[in-house]
């Protein structure tokens, strides 16, 4: 229903009109010229959608920027989709799913419905689904460089993916991958320096935007600030101290033999989950997550049909029963999908395995699929 009715002018506005600015010049963070813009799209709510990226997403807004607005919203539309089936396809190998099964990944991605949402608003959270799946098959691949310029992405908007980047942080330290450390930070600067050649405001233009982000309640910290209070920020960043405080416990009890397929998809679920900016759309970034555990579902002895129901559950809760609220009610509901997953793995624990030999936790039922595809040997 997302895909077929006409295109809104919702959140791909907003990165074509600062994609705009930004091409001329004139300052992308501006709220006084996005609503300029916007409004002329045929915005009718009061207030201007303003944008919150870092500095390094103005490029891409400068591709879509250059554009004509109904030109460039089509074609990110078809290059989101495109995006998406790639990532979850080459995602259900990568936790080693069956090539003669990997319709399942697509199936997936069809009827889950933060993606549907992400295509429908415009989201730029494909880009940074396909580099996170890019980053994972070139780091196998001992890519490391390459798999570092992929990191990029993720800075896109480094607040949803933090424990993940923390984590990759760690563990490059500590396996010592100094040229995917070195990559990334150099992707990132890079491309911040080209921006910033193009328009040397433009640093200042994004520290002005801090304001506008703040007096953003979404999340679960900004159903917090609805309760006790709007003007109480720091509540917009509890979730995020406590996300922190328990990565800090995981990654102490874990580092030793750390593998990213065991590991990611809890991390993953648990970095959106406490993000401290964050909608019910960007949970497509756990699509990840839910095809490692299909995929370990698939290789054990175990029941569709609870795990299906639950799934089908999950999803009317956070895009019926909560939406009549609000955003942040839908984002905070989004938590659902955390417990899912859970609910999924000690499904999948408490089932007999059929082709594996290695029983998956709780916590981690990727455990039992991390197999590399071409020799069969753990990935």
């Amino acid at each position: 229903m997302l895909l077929f009715t006409p295109l809104p002018v919702y959140d791909f506005m907003t990165y074509w009109a600062a994609g705009r600015l930004f091409l001329s010049g004139s300052n992308p963070y501006s709220g006084t010229a996005m609503f300029a813009i916007e409004r002329s799209l045929s915005w009718s709510y009061a207030q201007p959608l303003v944008l919150l990226n870092p500095p390094w997403a103005l490029p891409f807004a400068a591709l879509l920027g250059a554009l004509p607005f109904q030109t460039a919203h089509y074609a990110w539309l078809v290059a989101s989709l495109t995006l998406e089936a790639i990532s979850s396809v080459a995602l259900w190998r990568y936790f080693g799913g069956a090539k003669r099964n990997q319709w399942i990944a697509l199936a997936l991605f069809a009827t889950f419905l933060p993606a549907g949402s992400a295509e429908h608003m415009g989201q730029v959270t494909p880009l940074i689904l396909a580099g996170l799946a890019a980053f994972l098959f070139l780091l196998r691949r001992r890519h490391d460089v390459l798999a570092g310029a992929c990191l990029l992405t993720l800075g896109v908007k480094p607040h949803l993916l933090y424990l993940v980047i923390l984590a990759i942080l760690l563990w490059a330290i500590q396996a010592r991958k100094w040229s995917l450390a070195i990559s990334a930070i150099f992707t990132c600067a890079s491309v911040t320096i080209a921006a910033v050649l193009f328009n040397r405001n433009v640093l200042g233009y994004f520290h002005g935007a801090l304001h506008a982000a703040i007096d953003t309640p979404c999340g679960v910290g900004g159903v917090l600030r609805s309760i006790f209070g709007i003007q109480h920020a720091w509540l917009q960043f509890l979730p995020t101290a406590i996300g922190t405080a328990w990565f800090a416990l995981y990654w102490m009890r874990h580092r030793r033999g750390w593998t990213w397929e065991e590991r990611l998809p809890l991390i993953l679920l648990v970095s959106i989950a406490t993000a401290p900016y964050s909608w019910a759309h960007d949970y497509i970034l756990a699509l990840p997550a839910y095809v490692a555990l299909t995929v370990a579902i698939s290789r054990a002895d175990a029941d569709w049909l609870i795990p299906s129901g639950l799934y089908l559950v999950v999803q009317i809760a956070i895009f019926t029963v909560a939406e009549p609220f609000s955003k942040a009610w839908m984002a905070t509901a989004s938590l659902l999908w955390l417990i899912l997953y859970q609910a999924g793995a000690s499904h999948l624990a408490s089932a007999e395995p059929a082709t594996i030999t290695e029983p998956a936790t709780i916590t981690e039922p990727a455990t039992i699929a991390a197999r590399d595809n071409t020799n069969g040997s753990p990935a």
